[in-house]
């Protein structure tokens, strides 16, 4: 539990790094921002912690690491559900009605999600597989 615990911590720090970018673009710009928000947040989400999962010292908990091949895979699996929840599925009009503020708030609880739930997933995936970092 305490690995789990860690990873959720770290995601805080490496989300710090994704969202800004994304978030200030959507923020400061109106009209075809959000498509640019959209592609940096996913373009960040898989970068940043893959390079992250690189280094030796990126263990969690008691020193067990995450496989970069297994995070790329999560994250996949991660967005492929997103993308056929939010544009084939999922009615989120009612975000709209919303004020502004609690709008972005909702996009960076989902991104911090997004990220943390597919570093969870990789991490499950390199425990079954028994792998290290490459």
């Amino acid at each position: 539990m305490n690995t789990l615990i860690d990873i959720c911590k770290r995601s805080i720090y490496l989300n710090i790094f994704i969202v800004v970018i994304p978030i200030i673009a959507y923020m400061i710009h109106n009209g075809s921002s959000a498509t640019v928000a959209l592609v940096w947040y996913l373009l960040l989400s898989l970068v940043m912690p893959w390079a992250y999962l690189s280094f030796k010292s990126s263990a969690f908990g008691d020193g067990k690491s995450i496989s970069r091949i297994a995070y790329v895979i999560s994250w996949i699996i991660i967005h492929g559900i997103s993308y056929k929840g939010i544009f084939l599925g999922v009615d989120l009009s009612m975000l709209w009605s919303w004020p502004t503020v609690g709008r972005d708030v909702a996009f960076l609880v989902a991104m911090y999600i997004g990220v943390t739930i597919s570093l969870l997933l990789a991490y499950g995936l390199t425990r079954l597989v028994g792998g290290r970092n490459e």
